[in-house]
């Protein structure tokens, strides 16, 4: 990894309800710790958006937000919100969902994004994409926007399944972006069961490279609700110590 540049990750999933958008939240809540981060949210669902502050709030006022970026060419200067001094937020809202349609006839749609996070590159260390659960030009957007990409997984049947078909969509992206790197995955909502410790033997004897677990926790969801990141609300739990382990064991592999 070149630590002069700012490093992009993005966190695409073709499934909902895998814990992407907390996954996104705690990376960079606990990069922030360290470094300047912009989170962005790429999803109309605004989850992301959600954890950091009210969605109902940027409903309801004149907040710009990403769908700004993408159609009206508005700056990520003019509609970040401070979080804290190290993080700053790119908000959603639902009007995301027309974007598909609104860029449909415009030429190099693909690259606006990537554009947009060139503009500012300098002010960060990182950059955190939480993409839509589904393949649509946002998707595409981050995907061409990244360095780096990491598959955030339920241990179930058809979140695997999901795998396999964003491997394909991130196949066909390299041939526009052919540096993305795929870190590996994340898996999430983990029990100790024998399904769960049969699906990490199948993995480990995939290619796809297992970066970190994360257990199944209501305080994940309270941490949600309390708008902090999971070692914000209760630094010593199990959940907060596994993604700590999880982002260390992300810039370590960048770093290789």
């Amino acid at each position: 990894m070149d630590t002069n540049k700012t490093t992009v990750i993005s966190f695409p999933m073709q499934k909902g309800g895998v814990g992407k958008t907390t996954t996104s939240r705690n990376v960079a809540g606990i990069l922030s710790q360290n470094y300047k981060v912009l989170a962005i949210d790429n999803d109309q669902n605004a989850d992301l958006t959600d954890t950091f502050t009210s969605k109902r709030i940027v409903e309801q006022t004149d907040q710009p937000t990403i769908y700004d970026i993408y159609i009206n060419k508005s700056s990520i200067n003019d509609v970040k919100m401070k979080i804290t001094d190290n993080l700053d937020l790119v908000p959603a809202n639902i009007t995301l969902a027309n974007v598909d349609v609104e860029l449909s006839s415009k030429l190099s749609r693909e690259f606006i994004l990537k554009k947009a996070i060139a503009e500012v590159a300098s002010e960060y260390d990182y950059v955190i994409i939480d993409c839509s659960p589904s393949l649509n030009i946002t998707t595409i957007n981050a995907l061409v926007a990244s360095d780096y990409t990491v598959y955030v997984t339920q241990l179930e049947y058809f979140s695997m399944q999901a795998i396999n078909q964003l491997q394909k969509t991130v196949n066909l992206v390299k041939e526009i972006n052919p540096t993305l790197k795929e870190l590996g995955l994340i898996l999430t909502m983990a029990d100790d069961t024998n399904h769960v410790r049969d699906i990490k033997q199948e993995l480990g004897e995939s290619e796809y490279k297992l970066l970190g677990t994360i257990n199944r926790a209501t305080l994940v969801r309270d941490a949600n609700m309390a708008k902090q990141a999971v070692f914000e609300f209760s630094k010593k739990h199990k959940v907060a110590r596994q993604y700590q382990a999880f982002v260390d064991n992300l810039l370590s592999k960048m770093e290789d």
